[in-house]
């Protein structure tokens, strides 16, 4: 089992990577290594920094249809080919201050995607810019990366 501590807007949360061990937890948020042209997408967060595309499900959408939303919203990129290829645990017991919307321990789907179609970019969200960046460089570009995303990324 590969874990981490990570500091997300919500605070430290403890991460565990599960492969694609179903957990049994519910899923509250989607994110993927999106790859075009050999190269994977990152999106520039307003306040948090470069990152892989995604974000929490909304209302009743799948998993699936919530990191389409979100590549689309963060990055104006279309995705095909998306395939689920593990869980990431986000478990808050290690934050004392947590008081946040979501359950003390969820998971994020996690999806290696292809882009099918770039549009021009127009930061109307949270993103300011994106780009994509070599798998070798991903880790240097990354805001937080870890043995997590790590981990996850050598499964996509």
């Amino acid at each position: 089992m590969i874990e981490g501590i990570a500091h997300w807007p919500s605070g430290t949360v403890r991460i565990v990577w599960h492969g694609s061990q179903e957990t049994g937890l519910p899923v509250t948020g989607a994110h993927g290594f999106c790859f075009y042209k050999d190269r994977v997408l990152v999106c520039d967060i307003s306040g948090r920094g470069f990152t892989i595309p995604g974000g929490h499900v909304e209302g009743s959408e799948s998993a699936t249809d919530c990191l389409i939303r979100e590549a689309t919203e963060e990055a104006c990129v279309d995705l095909e080919n998306l395939r689920l290829i593990g869980f990431v645990e986000a478990d808050h017991r290690v934050n004392c201050d947590f008081d946040g919307q979501y359950p003390l321990r969820s998971v994020q789907a996690i999806y290696r995607a292809d882009v099918s179609c770039v549009h021009e970019f127009d930061a109307q969200h949270e993103s300011t810019k994106r780009k994509f960046v070599t798998t070798d460089a991903l880790p240097l570009v990354h805001h937080e990366w870890n043995a997590v995303l790590e981990a996850s990324l050598n499964s996509a």
